[in-house]
């Protein structure tokens, strides 16, 4: 269970006593842990203990180590329980964290709160929730956003009736005793597919400075569901679209990989292009491929680029073209 009180690393809270003390080798806290072989990099070879427990069950376990005299300053890293056969592993953050104080310190006095007009209207296509200073002093912004999640729960209903949707921009603004920020509720339609009828309870919560709303009761009607569902989903395709569908994801995949082998040829060939449509064409040429398939390569994610110990591109083409060449 997560403790406002606790002092926080990242989004982890951590436990005080942890902070302090001379700590152990890396090696030995990763022994320990039974963590397999890692690559740890530049980090600190010593100092090390673990933080906290994890946040929730299956999450990474917190490590950390001070970088700075004061210990406001940690190089971390999460460990990953072991499973399926594999042993535990540790993954490094790129830059040192530094202790924040907790949420109940830097949420301060602010509450969240239905507006009359929120709960008067009760209109799920116009939700609104007021985060408020019901504090005696200035609240100020201290990296937390006001991103702030709606859920809506059937009445009587459990865990898995909840239905997120999204609030706002995350934005955040000071706010004196009494101001109050308000942000608009939207739900995101595929969480009408499985609802019902009747009364529902919507509760708003905001992560970062882990607000709650009281629940709002609204009434639900079979129109109003209707109306928010996203539409059906097409027919499964016939077999041979499927074998087109596949030669054509294939094409892609081989441009994909010809882009990756000649990156250096391929962001050279786009720098000084002046429009998309010219980039493209400047790839279409590059890679000897098709106006489509040079569109996948100029939005080519950059985990594409990574090869690893498995190529997965390169594993992929092979299962495409055995699933082709058994047809």
């Amino acid at each position: 269970m997560r403790d406002d009180t606790a002092p926080q690393i990242g989004s982890y809270d951590v436990d005080a006593g942890a902070l302090v003390g001379k700590g152990e080798p890396l090696a030995d806290v990763l022994a320990r842990l039974a963590v397999g072989t890692s690559e740890p990099g530049d980090v600190v070879p010593d100092g090390w203990r673990v933080l906290g427990p994890p946040p929730v069950e299956e999450a990474p376990l917190l490590i950390g180590a001070p970088v700075s005299g004061d210990h406001r300053s940690w190089a971390v890293g999460q460990v990953y329980s072991a499973r399926d056969g594999a042993l535990a592993r540790v993954s490094f953050y790129p830059r040192a964290l530094p202790v924040r104080p907790s949420v109940a310190e830097r949420r301060g006095g602010l509450v969240l709160r239905w507006p009359a007009v929120t709960r008067e209207l009760a209109d799920v296509d116009r939700l609104s929730i007021d985060i408020v200073n019901e504090g005696s002093t200035r609240w100020l912004p201290t990296g937390d956003t006001f991103n702030t999640f709606a859920s809506i729960v059937p009445v009587g209903g459990g865990l898995r009736d909840l239905y997120f949707g999204w609030i706002g921009d995350g934005g955040t603004v000071p706010l004196d005793p009494g101001d109050y920020a308000r942000v608009t509720a939207r739900i995101e339609s595929g969480r009408w597919r499985d609802l019902k009828p009747g009364l529902h309870d919507i509760v708003a919560h905001t992560p970062d400075l882990r607000l709650t709303s009281e629940p709002l009761r609204v009434d639900l009607t079979s129109g109003v569901i209707a109306a928010h569902r996203p539409p059906l989903p097409h027919p499964p395709p016939a077999p041979h679209d499927l074998r087109h569908a596949a030669a054509d994801r294939l094409r892609v995949l081989h441009a994909l990989r010809a882009g990756r082998d000649a990156i250096g040829e391929v962001i050279a060939a786009i720098t000084d292009a002046p429009d998309d449509a010219t980039a493209l064409s400047r790839i279409a040429t590059l890679l000897e491929c098709d106006i489509d398939a040079a569109g996948a390569v100029y939005a080519m994610q950059l985990r594409r680029l990574r090869v690893g110990k498995t190529d997965v591109l390169v594993g992929e083409i092979e299962a495409l073209e055995r699933t082709l060449s058994e047809e």
